[in-house]
């Protein structure tokens, strides 16, 4: 079992001055249950000595009405960084999408939710996780990551968490507690 990175958890536990405010504010105009599943995408730029264990990503969105709750897991694919993202010398950056069996269940959830909401108060919450393996000796003490986030088809990525430091996104025990990857990543 890897130890999964919660962008949500991240977000709330990351230094303010990580997290980019125009991005934050665009995002909080922006509702992530009626976006068009196809259409999101998310970069996770990571320093040397860090990789994404393949299979591990994911995106989950839920809501809650009273006592109900819906929630839904969604495999995000692994893709190449799309052309343009910046990215610092010896890090490295990976795309990830859904694919389009889980952009449909992930719109039927919506729909779900959708109709809660005219019925009546429903919240909800959106969140991305993965899990790492260590490259080598791993990254340095003062490693640092980012995120971008793309919520329209075309649309250009904007940074969520721009060169945020691993030990206070991550906490030292969650990064400690990385594990060596089973080969080459």
């Amino acid at each position: 079992m890897y130890p999964r990175f919660a962008i949500a958890a991240s977000l709330l536990a990351a230094a303010c001055s990580e997290i980019v405010p125009s991005t934050v504010a665009r995002l909080a105009s922006v509702d992530p249950l009626a976006a068009d599943p196809a259409a999101l995408e998310l970069v996770v730029i990571l320093p040397p000595g860090l990789a994404v264990t393949p299979g591990t990503a994911t995106l989950e969105i839920g809501a809650v009405r009273g006592e109900d709750t819906a929630v839904g897991s969604f495999r995000l694919e692994d893709r190449r960084a799309p052309e343009g993202i910046a990215v610092r010398e010896g890090a490295t950056a990976r795309g990830f999408a859904l694919s389009a069996s889980d952009a449909q269940r992930m719109r039927e959830l919506q729909e779900q939710i959708d109709g809660w909401k005219r019925d009546g108060s429903a919240s909800g919450s959106f969140g991305f996780g993965l899990g790492g393996c260590t490259i080598g000796n791993g990254p340095a003490p003062d490693a640092t990551g980012s995120v971008l986030i793309r919520m329209t088809a075309d649309g250009t990525f904007l940074p969520l968490i721009r060169e945020g430091r691993l030990s206070e996104l991550l906490g030292p025990k969650v990064l400690a507690a990385i594990k060596p990857c089973q080969g080459a990543e």
